[in-house]
């Protein structure tokens, strides 16, 4: 039987890398899958307002989409690597956890 206890520690984490995955694959899926005119539309891609406000990734529905599609799988990478550590590790396997996630999520940051 699996000892769930252990995760207890981890799971703010875990909850928030299942709300960044479940956001970003959502906008993926919604820009770049199902490409409904209507949403397209919406997000008025290519404005000068849009890319004030909202940075470069709005400069394209394209950009946008990859930029979503990129932060989905970090973000499944992470959920990953916390559930291979709390498995494998014995000594400190929670800070291990938190100080992988940030590892990742800052070479993410530093590589865009």
């Amino acid at each position: 039987m699996i000892n769930l206890s252990r995760y207890y520690p981890v799971l703010p984490l875990i909850i928030l890398l299942s709300i960044v995955f479940g956001i970003s694959f959502s906008e993926y899926w919604t820009i770049a899958i199902t490409q409904n005119p209507e949403v397209l539309n919406n997000y008025k891609f290519g404005s000068e307002a849009m890319i004030y406000h909202g940075g470069e990734i709005y400069r394209s529905a394209t950009i946008y989409s990859e930029h979503h599609l990129v932060l989905a799988l970090i973000s499944l990478l992470n959920f990953v690597v916390i559930i291979g550590v709390m498995a494998k590790c014995k000594s400190y396997p929670v800070f291990k956890c938190y100080l992988s996630a940030a590892i990742i999520s800052v070479i993410w940051l530093l590589a865009r």
